[in-house]
């Protein structure tokens, strides 16, 4: 998949939720950015197991390791999935 760098716009992130989300009524990703700070991004659905967000600008804007985690809310439950990691790289590296 390549590198991804500081101030990519229009990447997806795409979480696979492990089982069928279609009926879900909340669907966010939350992120742990490199300098501590933590942002909600509201996520889409994509497939039937899977969310989504495209990144905008600012999203993106520190190098080093990001922490998501999708947030479902469906029927009765609500909770989060797994965390996944990517990495952030500065320009020209």
């Amino acid at each position: 998949m390549g590198k991804h760098y500081v101030g990519e716009v229009g990447t997806v992130i795409r979480l696979d939720c492990g089982s069928d989300v279609s009926a879900a009524t909340s669907k966010y990703i939350y992120c742990d950015k490199p300098d501590g700070t933590r942002v909600t991004w509201t996520a889409e659905l994509y497939g039937t197991n899977y969310i989504q967000y495209t990144v905008a600008v600012g999203d993106l804007s520190d190098p080093g390791t990001y922490r998501v985690q999708a947030g479902i809310s469906q029927g009765s439950w609500t909770g989060r999935g797994e965390t996944a990691t990517f990495e952030i790289v500065p320009i020209f590296m």
